[in-house]
């Protein structure tokens, strides 16, 4: 089984902050116990499961803040889509709005390790600020 997967599909309300959750990844933490819900930088962990060992699908992630609100992520599957590699899930946060809340569905892609997101996202980075210059 794959030790990350990155968020790159996020559905939810129309105007709604789901884009913050794109590029953000789940991880294995270093000793194998437990996942860790990672912001776009992959070493700012914003979350970890609690436990002696990995939970099995479904499980939440213990509430979070990020960009102003309280996120609560929950996986439903790190074994979905068509190969079998992607994590899918339901988001939601305390963003205001009619229904008191924000909410939605997010797939996330496998990786291989996180050295090689680690490189992507400088790399990411590294293109942009050299279309900008």
């Amino acid at each position: 089984m794959p030790n990350v997967w990155t968020i790159h599909n996020v559905t939810g309300p129309s105007g709604s902050h789901k884009s913050d959750l794109q590029g953000c990844h789940i991880t294995t933490n270093a000793a194998g116990t437990a996942y860790e819900f990672t912001d776009n930088n992959i070493n700012t962990v914003l979350s970890t499961t609690s436990g002696a060992s990995l939970p099995t699908p479904p499980f939440t992630f213990p509430s979070f803040g990020m960009n102003s609100f309280d996120w609560t992520i929950e996986v439903t599957t790190l074994t979905g889509g068509p190969s079998g590699n992607q994590a899918q899930g339901t988001w939601a946060n305390n963003a205001p709005s009619i229904s008191a809340g924000e909410g939605g569905d997010w797939t996330a892609q496998a990786g291989s390790t996180v050295g090689d997101d680690i490189g992507s996202d400088a790399e990411e980075d590294e293109d942009a600020a050299t279309a900008s210059a």
